[in-house]
């Protein structure tokens, strides 16, 4: 690709803006990103320059932070809502949709209560008795709102569940063992009590905790256990009590075919259930497992056909035998779905450092004169096969030195030439051919891995925690130079003294032409694929501005690590009026050094962040 070719959109291709679940942010014809939220838009570097500018001077500044948008909640809601009554309507379903926010996902306060305020019907999970105690406070005389209180239970737990059905809160309490059973009958009384049997689902499916299912999960009852804990709530006059089943079979589920095998299967349950005697079972849960695009390669409507197909399997199942006196309602434990898209990492560029010296006269002949051999013999072949061999052995000629600096200087502007001119290679003659990038496992050293770093002013570990723990993929978008053709692609590194602390995975999108940066590292390739390196369009721009690190809303704050005692950056929450009003607040800055180092023992007074200072460009 030319760089005279280089449109928006590409850039909207290669980003994943501005579609499915980044369809928030687009770019604007001077190639800033903007956030939109209904018809009304705002730059991200309007955004760092009012921020910087307005709270500069506060305690716990720091250039980079988190950008809360609560809105995006609210909007998700409403989708989720409008996709299960669509299909309900479109597939005459005689069932009801139910849907409850399990606060493991962000338990923040103004995700929590953002979820209550929009939709008054929502309900709400608990997986622990701190979060029943949070949910207390926030649903407080909203007792019509149904609250399913899983997780591990004790008698105090137990206890907190009967002290709220006292109250006349709709409480349902799921059962995962034959001891949580016997808890249950002898705490209870059954004419008050709403049971939820979580069972693990003996089906398998494409996800990225699809390991969670099956008989070897941590969660539910296994087939045996089943029929103990029913025979036990039999027994003890809670047969009516039991109102629901419950399972879980996965998270981030992409391949939207497994909710249709899914709902099949739960539907066979329930109505041997039924059968077995529990007449009052009157809803199947599904769980969670609704997928956020993180990659803007999935199909748009990935939402809405996760609906139809979980009612077209409940459809399937009972065949000409449902009635509105039979039809399960449909409950859903949709977190990541809800939350991911309300919160942003902006991080501020430090500095940008190179991994190879720019090229110069060479003052060793001898360098000079191996230059031009292997030039002559890269340029010469016409196969991926002979380049990956003429590349390997030219580093294990080239790659280590044990001379003086000067030489290894030297050999390093060598290995850096030959990187450009191979890629060039690769892009003007191989690809054009029908060769495209050839693999990186056969490869001594990876032609495409990123010669720039950039520090950037966050962690990693506190940040998006789930990119080291799970290797969770993020978009990475530079906020500005978008509207001209990359120059190059580069690794995000963090302060941490951890080589983990790096951000570079990135997804380049599948296309039918391979396009390549202006230094011929591929942005798209057929078929997609993960590689390393953000791209940005003017390299020598790129310090002092920020990248934005989006769908961190969904379990980053929960997981949080405060390595190298780097603590949570600032919080800043934006919101748009009807009439377009933007109002940027600032909620909490960075935590300080002193209640950082208090968490661990020492008594050390500083009302300094630990980031590194603000406004060093």
């Amino acid at each position: 690709m030319k760089e005279k070719e280089w449109t928006l959109e590409h850039a909207r291709i290669v980003y994943g803006i501005n579609r499915n679940d980044l369809h928030f942010l687009d770019v604007n014809e001077d190639g800033e990103l903007f956030l939109r939220i209904g018809n009304h838009t705002i730059t991200f570097r309007e955004i760092t320059q009012h921020i910087q500018l307005e709270n500069g001077a506060f305690a716990g500044y720091t250039s980079s932070f988190t950008l809360r948008i609560p809105q995006l909640i609210a909007s998700q809601i409403d989708r989720i809502r409008a996709a299960f009554e669509t299909a309900i309507t479109e597939l005459e379903y005689p069932g009801k949709f139910l849907a409850v926010y399990p606060v493991k996902a962000n338990q923040r306060k103004d995700c929590v209560t953002t979820v209550a305020s929009s939709d008054s019907e929502y309900g709400f999970e608990a997986g622990a008795k701190a979060e029943l105690l949070l949910l207390r406070s926030v649903v407080g005389d909203d007792k019509h709102r149904r609250i399913v209180c899983n997780g591990a239970k004790d008698s105090e737990y137990l206890q907190m569940i009967q002290e709220m059905i006292d109250k006349g809160h709709h409480m349902t309490i799921s059962v995962e063992s034959p001891h949580e059973a016997k808890l249950i009958v002898d705490q209870f009384q059954p004419e008050k009590t709403e049971v939820v049997l979580r069972m693990k689902p003996y089906i398998s499916v494409e996800g990225h905790w699809s390991h969670s299912t099956g008989r070897d999960s941590k969660f539910g009852l296994s087939i045996h256990d089943l029929f103990d804990v029913i025979e036990i709530f039999q027994e003890n006059g809670f047969t009516d009590s039991i109102t629901t089943i419950l399972a879980h079979v996965g998270s981030q589920i992409e391949n939207v075919e497994s909710f249709l095998r899914f709902g099949r299967y739960m539907t066979r349950v329930y109505l041997e259930l039924r059968e077995m005697g529990l007449s009052n079972l009157t809803i199947i849960d599904f769980g969670g497992g609704l997928a956020i695009d993180y990659t803007s390669s999935n199909r748009p409507d990935l939402m809405e056909t996760y609906a139809k197909r979980l009612i077209q399997g409940i459809l399937d199942e009972f065949g000409e035998g449902l009635s509105p006196d039979n039809a399960p309602d449909i409950l859903i434990e949709s977190g990541r779905g809800i939350t991911a898209l309300c919160s942003l990492i902006i991080i501020e560029a430090l500095e940008v450092r190179s991994v190879f010296p720019p090229v110069r006269d060479y003052t060793i002949e001898s360098l000079q004169q191996e230059r031009q051999k292997w030039i002559t013999r890269i340029e010469a072949t016409s196969t991926a096969k002979e380049l990956v061999t003429i590349w390997n052995e030219f580093h294990s000629t080239f790659t280590t030195s044990t001379g003086e600096l000067r030489i290894i200087r030297e050999n390093e502007m060598l290995i850096g030439e030959l990187e450009t001119i191979t890629r060039r290679h690769i892009a003007e003659n191989l690809v054009p051919s029908g060769q495209l990038a050839f693999s990186q496992e056969s490869l001594v050293r990876s032609l495409w891995y990123p010669e720039h770093i950039v520090i950037g002013n966050f962690s990693v570990f506190n940040a998006i925690g789930d990119y080291v723990l799970v290797q969770q993929h993020f978009p990475a978008i530079p906020i500005g130079d978008l509207h001209v053709h990359p120059e190059t692609t580069v690794r995000l590194v963090d302060i941490t003294c951890d080589s983990d602390g790096e951000f570079s995975h990135v997804f380049r999108p599948s296309n039918e032409a391979t396009w390549f940066t202006r230094d011929n590292r591929p942005l798209t390739v057929p078929g997609s694929e993960f590689g390393q390196g953000i791209p940005v369009g003017v390299l020598d721009n790129v310090r002092g501005s920020s990248f934005v690190i989006a769908l961190t809303g969904a379990y980053q704050d929960v997981i949080e690590m405060d390595h190298n005692l780097l603590g949570d950056l600032p919080d800043v929450e934006i919101t748009v009026s009807e009439d377009g009003e933007w109002s940027l607040e600032w909620m909490e800055g960075a935590e300080t050094m002193e209640d950082i180092l208090e968490e661990v023992g020492y008594d050390i007074a500083s009302d300094e962040d630990p980031y590194m200072s603000s406004n060093g460009n």
